[in-house]
């Protein structure tokens, strides 16, 4: 089974670096038909539009798991509001068999 897709893994790595090619073209014409009549500025270059969304990946990137770790040790729900929705899932459950 897992030689079954092996030979799909080229076509993955070049469909990737196409979608990447095609998002920096599409960051490089938005920016330049709105930033540059908003603020009068030099039109950007393709790899300058590439810049530009690395940049943001790097600012706006999630780190999720890093998150909700953090989120879970400092937010605890109080017991009788985990026992509350336990107690509907209970429900939940047994009523569903009807």
């Amino acid at each position: 089974m897992k030689g079954k897709h092996k030979k799909f893994i080229p076509l993955f790595i070049l469909l990737g670096i196409g979608v990447a090619f095609l998002v920096g073209w599409a960051v490089q014409l938005l920016w330049n038909s709105t930033i540059t009549v908003i603020f009068e500025s030099n039109p950007i270059s393709y790899w300058q539009g590439i810049m530009i969304l690395l940049l943001f990946k790097i600012l706006f990137s999630s780190h999720y798991k890093v998150h909700k770790e953090h989120h879970n040790k400092t937010h605890k729900q109080p017991e009788f509001i985990r026992r509350h929705f336990k107690d509907e899932e209970e429900e939940e459950d047994t009523g569903t068999d009807t």
